[in-house]
């Protein structure tokens, strides 16, 4: 039958049936077309030309235009059954081409067309975009395969429950962590295999994430197969239906159990360093990089009185290098040591040795700074009585190697001058100069043989009360030459100690000749005895002079240091010699224009005066 024949008979259909087929092929999405028996189109409608791009002329011209090159005969013979043999072709998918090139991918419906005698005269093809749909289920197959790869792969244990924590599926990683194949672990109870201690927890979790159907994380230990027991870290997921009712629980667990040893090692080292950070006499402190202290420990209270080293603490003259210092740790983050002087809350100068240091974490950084201190004020005590000692074994040294020498030209010198006084009579200013020089230079080099080495000291007991007496007479006409007054306050009975009288005595001579100098006329001078204890006295010397700057006081008794014209600087420091072989010790307080405190502590003896 040919082209016209089929449309002469279509055209003799009733006319509501026609309209209605055209109806029909002009709103269907799907694209329809009609082939005679030679395979020339007959009819397409308007979605077969949005789908494709092709007109009715062009499939005129060449019917397989659609149709790529290498599925032509796949195609010819795909449809042979359907226009030979009266077959029904269904969801044959396939490729086609567009009118641009481009491939789109359909499902074909094909069915022969019949005449009226029941002849087939050709055949109907209605194609179906499935483009999307072949993208949407490549990309579900991608998905899914990512995901298998994903669950049999991952060390963390996928895991599914029922309602009642009965398990469904659980991935292969279990063997691994827990020694069970998938399919020993699906037949366990799951309660039996959580620590006891666990088993409330998760009950409670469970019965939260059914009324709030919201993902919860707990930890919680699971019996491995061989009995020991493993820490997990689990994400439970709840599986909502279509209605939002819960179906079931989908649970990811990571093992943590190596985290936990850790964590528990950490705990353990971390009590251990607190306990002797808390319990160091060092100040230890952490702070941050911006310098702002997040830790102390408690020695700073219990020493400094403050919960941290406080920066308006710090000696004024210190304050400037100790910044400089930890600015420069903070933005080098190089280790740093700062030594500077701090006062105390009454009033106290101590010194402190810091040690900044910082730390550094795995990844390089440095989130915050160690501070160790130490209070440093005993050995700069000792520093410098050493160097006291140092200075004094020179001295000693000295004087015993020159001070004999000394004194023989002095003998003759003096011999000579006496002898020649008489002739010399027009001139007695000048021979009582000498000889008064003369016995100055004695006077120096006797007390330079005082520090000489140690000597065996010949000690009796003596009253104290007459050795101070016996120094006041002899200074008692330069006391009323100058209108000074010495008053005295002597404990009752009378001390007794064990000394070499005239050494003692030049140590107080010496100190009340300061207070002498030290004082204009009409001043006065106090001298006190205290008992402190059964075995020590304390002897006070007090006078209202112009006292001593608080910069000057710890430099008293050094050698050849003096706040005099006409001092030597080593009357003191002979004084503090025999204060100290005398087993005493001398303190001296001081204010400028109030005077000056002199006190002595001497053993008592307790020995019979014989």
């Amino acid at each position: 039958m040919d082209k016209d024949t089929l449309r002469t008979n279509l055209s003799n259909e009733p006319i509501y049936l026609k309209e209605l087929l055209q109806s029909l092929v002009e709103t269907t999405t799907d694209a329809i077309s009609i082939r005679d028996m030679q395979g020339n189109i007959l009819l397409i409608n308007h979605a077969f030309e949005q789908i494709y791009g092709w007109t009715y002329q062009d499939l005129l011209q060449d019917p397989y235009c659609l149709v790529p090159e290498h599925l032509i005969n796949e195609t010819k013979e795909v449809f042979h059954p359907v226009k030979f043999f009266g077959e029904k072709l269904s969801n044959y998918e396939t490729v086609r081409m567009r009118k641009d090139g481009t491939l789109v991918q359909v499902c074909l419906t094909g069915a022969p067309i019949r005449d009226s005698a029941g002849k087939i005269v050709g055949t109907s093809v209605i194609a179906r975009d499935i483009t999307g749909r072949k993208a949407a289920e490549t990309a579900l197959l991608e998905s899914e395969a990512k995901y298998r790869i994903l669950v049999e792969n991952t060390n963390d244990i996928i895991s599914t429950y029922d309602l009642d924590l009965q398990k469904i599926f659980v991935s292969s990683s279990v063997e691994l962590h827990l020694g069970y194949t998938p399919d020993e672990y699906l037949q366990t109870d799951t309660l039996d295999m959580v620590h006891p201690d666990d088993i409330n927890e998760i009950l409670n979790l469970r019965q939260s994430i059914s009324i709030h159907k919201k993902t919860v994380q707990l930890e919680y230990r699971v019996k491995h197969k061989n009995l020991s027991w493993v820490y997990f870290e689990s994400r439970c997921v709840p599986i909502l239906s279509e209605n939002a009712e819960i179906e079931g629980f989908l649970v990811v667990s990571r093992n943590i159990t190596e985290r936990k040893h850790s964590e528990e090692a950490l705990r353990k080292s971390e009590e251990q360093y607190r306990f002797i950070a808390e319990n160091t006499v060092d100040f230890i402190s952490v702070m941050d990089k911006n310098g702002d202290t997040t830790y102390s420990s408690p020695s700073h209270v219990k020493k400094l009185g403050t919960d941290r080293i406080r920066f308006e603490n710090i000696h004024p003259d210190d304050a400037s290098l100790v910044c400089e210092r930890y600015s420069y740790m903070l933005q080098s983050k190089t280790p740093v040591i700062c030594i500077y002087r701090y006062k105390l809350e009454d009033g106290t100068w101590i010194h402190l040795e810091s040690r900044g240091m910082p730390f550094f974490n795995m990844d390089g950084e440095c989130p915050y700074f160690f501070n160790v201190t130490r209070d440093i004020t005993e050995r700069r005590q000792n520093e410098e009585l050493l160097r006291k000692t140092e200075k004094l074994t020179i001295i000693g040294e000295l004087a015993a190697s020159i001070a004999h020498e000394i004194r023989n030209p002095l003998t003759s010198l003096k011999g000579f001058i006496q002898f020649l006084q008489p002739a010399l009579s027009e001139n007695s200013l000048y021979t009582d100069v000498m000889l008064s020089e003369l016995d100055r230079i004695n006077f120096i080099v006797s007390e330079l043989l005082v520090l000489a080495k140690p000597q065996n000291l010949d000690m009796k007991p003596m009253l104290l009360h007459g050795i101070i007496e016996n120094v006041i007479e002899l200074l008692q006409p330069e006391l009323s030459s100058r209108n000074i007054i010495i008053s005295t306050n002597f404990t009752n009975p009378p001390v007794t100690i064990n000394s070499v009288e005239n050494q003692l005595k030049q140590a107080f001579f010496n100190i009340i000749k300061n207070s002498l100098e030290a004082i204009s006329a009409n001043g006065e001078i106090g001298i006190q005895t205290k008992l402190l204890s059964d075995n020590e006295v304390l002897i006070r010397l007090s006078d209202n002079g112009c006292g001593i700057s608080q910069e000057l006081l710890p430099r008293l008794g050094e050698p050849f240091y003096t706040t005099k014209e006409k001092g030597t600087g080593l009357g003191l420091l002979v004084s503090n010699k025999i204060i100290k072989d005398h087993q005493g010790s001398i303190n001296i307080t001081s204010e400028i224009k109030k005077g000056t405190i002199v006190d002595i502590t001497l053993p008592i003896s307790g020995c019979p005066i014989p």
